[in-house]
Parts: structure tokens; C-alpha cells; sequence
């Protein structure tokens, strides 16, 4: 399966690092965009609407952080660690909550959070490092840790859907976004944009991508919009069966354009759809296929493509493979 990340780097990228506060580095050992991405940002609506820091709607109602996930369950079996932004000293930790979606668990009691790590970096501030993975956590309070030392693993704990990391930060007791600090934040047609807390690296490796594909293949039937429930992921059942693409991806708008085609072993095109997205949404999962010819479908390699158009910029896209035996 290939992902073709399209991130959109910050425009006049300035340092500007509020007083006293730590220079954070990524909180993931992940590149964005290819073995991780951003599925959520801080909202900055004051209101019941949603609003990120671009101006954009890569946010959901009152949400206090960053989450950066994983793609599948499998990549959260391998492990991923998460990573202490800053140097600091270790406040809290809980370690003991199950790697279950929230969906199929019972009340949280006050542990929305899951197993997760606050860090006092002095000042003020704080960083904290939710849903991280049951027993994986290598720090303990007290302890002095290093920016970018280990302190756990991407999970599925607490208030979680889908194995991530929600990265919140602090200010006396306040929630502040990463991407703009302390500072206003700026008019949505402005060229100029800060690094926020972050380092400058780190602000470069992040960018902004308001919409992207988390994963798709090809199956013989509709698998489960839920990534816990597409664990191992549907393949293509035969010969016989029907072959569908399908996608899960992030930010489709009401509008946008989608294309879906299956390419046979040899190349040839057997099957396409092009349609308008109605409705999209930050999650948004979408498919498209048919049935096997009488003959039944050439044993072989086949190749799926979904592409995601805006103004007719392309904003997201994967190809995917599968056999056919």
C-alpha cells in the first residue's frame, strides 16, 4: 500500500516563542504524514462550532489537543513510542487501563484519559500524553526526563476510538495550542505563520494537511468503518467474489471530487467510479467495486487508486494492492 502525503508547509515560517515556555519537539517517534498523521487539532471556536488554527475544520467541538494516530492495529501491535516534548519532571502517570475502543468498553470513571503522562516543564507549563498503550509506560512521578526520551507507547486507552496519541499542553492550568502558544491567534488570510512552541524543525515537519487518507484496500466485501473492527483487514475472497476498493480517510468537504479505479493484472481498468462527496466530514469512509464477471476475475496482481480532489488540486490519494488466486 502506498500513501502519498500532500502537506502544506507553513507559509513564511517565523520563530516565536512566547516568555518562559518550552520548545517542543515532536511527542512521536513517527513521521507525519507517512507512518503517522494528524487526525485531530486544537479548537479554537469558542463557540459550539469547530475552527483549527489554519481556519479550517480539522477539529471537533471543545477538543484540547493534538491527535496523532496511527493507521492501523497492527501499527499499533508494532509500537510506536511516544516521546517527552520537553525536558521536564514527571507529575502523573496511569498505566493500567486496557487497549479497548471506547466503543466496546464499559464507564470510564473519570478515565477518559487512559493510561497517560504529565510532565511540569517549569513555569506553568505542562504537557500531557494520553491513551498511550496498557503497561508501556517507562517513566514513574518525580523522575527527571530528558526532551525526547521515551516515556511509553501509542494506544487504545481510556475515551479512544483508534490507537493514538492525544497531546494536550498547558499553561497555569489552561490548554494552549501547540501550533500558536500564547500568542492571538492569527487573521485567517494572514502569509505569516509562527512555529508556535514548537522547535523549528519539528514546525517544518509538521505542515498542514486538512485532509488525507489513513489507510484503504481492496476486499471482497464492505469492511467496518471502525479500525478496531478491520483488524486484520479485509482481502478479496476468490475468484468469484466481488472486488471493492475502499477508503478511510480525513477531511472530505461537501463538493470535493472523488475518483475510484481497479486496474486487472494486466493493467486494464475494470472497474472506475468518479462521484461528488456529499456531506464529508473529518472522518469519512467511501468505497466503490462490482461484482465478478461470469468468468470469474483473472488470477493476479490488481491495483486500487482513490484520488481526492478540491478545486481541482489533488488533496489526497492512495494505491493499494491485492492478489487474486
Amino acid at each position: 500500500m502506498f500513501i502519498l502525503p500532500l502537506s502544506m508547509a507553513f507559509a513564511a515560517l517565523q520563530p516565536l516563542p512566547p516568555d518562559g515556555a518550552p520548545a517542543l519537539n515532536l511527542p512521536v517517534d513517527c513521521i507525519v504524514g507517512r507512518s503517522c498523521l494528524i487526525q485531530k487539532l486544537f479548537d479554537h471556536d469558542p463557540g459550539p462550532g469547530r475552527r483549527d488554527y489554519r481556519c479550517g475544520q480539522l477539529t471537533t467541538n471543545g477538543h484540547d489537543g493534538i491527535d496523532i494516530r496511527l493507521r492501523t492495529m497492527a501499527d499499533m501491535r508494532a509500537g510506536f513510542a511516544v516521546l517527552a516534548a520537553a525536558p521536564g519532571t514527571v507529575l502523573r502517570t496511569r498505566n493500567g487501563e486496557p487497549d479497548v475502543s471506547v466503543n466496546n468498553r464499559g464507564a470510564l470513571d473519570g478515565r477518559d484519559a487512559g493510561n497517560a503522562v504529565v510532565i511540569d516543564h517549569g513555569g506553568g507549563w505542562q504537557t500531557q500524553y494520553s491513551h498511550l498503550r496498557q503497561a508501556s509506560i517507562a517513566v514513574r512521578p518525580g523522575q527527571r526526563v530528558s526532551g525526547g526520551e521515551r516515556i511509553g507507547l501509542i494506544g487504545l486507552s481510556g475515551n479512544s476510538e483508534f490507537p493514538h496519541l492525544h497531546f494536550t499542553v498547558r499553561h497555569l492550568g489552561r490548554a494552549v495550542d501547540p501550533f500558536v502558544g500564547t500568542a492571538p491567534l492569527p487573521p485567517c488570510n494572514s502569509e505569516v505563520r509562527t512555529t508556535g512552541l514548537w522547535t523549528a524543525v519539528t514546525a517544518h515537519s509538521l505542515g498542514y494537511e486538512p485532509s488525507a487518507v489513513i489507510t484503504g484496500g481492496l476486499a471482497s466485501a464492505v469492511p467496518p468503518k471502525a479500525v478496531t473492527d478491520r483488524d486484520p483487514p479485509p482481502m478479496p475472497n476468490g475468484r468469484h467474489a466481488p472486488l471493492i476498493l475502499w477508503v478511510d480517510a480525513i477531511g472530505a468537504r461537501a463538493g470535493d471530487y472523488q475518483a475510484f479505479s481497479i486496474a486487472g493484472p494486466d493493467g486494464q481498468i475494470v472497474h472506475e467510479q468518479q462521484s461528488v462527496v456529499e456531506g464529508g466530514g473529518l472522518s469519512w469512509f467511501a468505497y466503490s467495486g462490482k461484482r465478478a464477471p461470469a468468468a470469474g476475475w483473472p488470477a493476479g496482481r490488481y491495483t486500487g487508486r482513490y484520488v481526492l480532489k478540491r478545486e481541482n488540486a489533488i488533496v489526497a490519494r492512495i494505491e493499494t494492492t491485492a492478489m487474486i488466486k
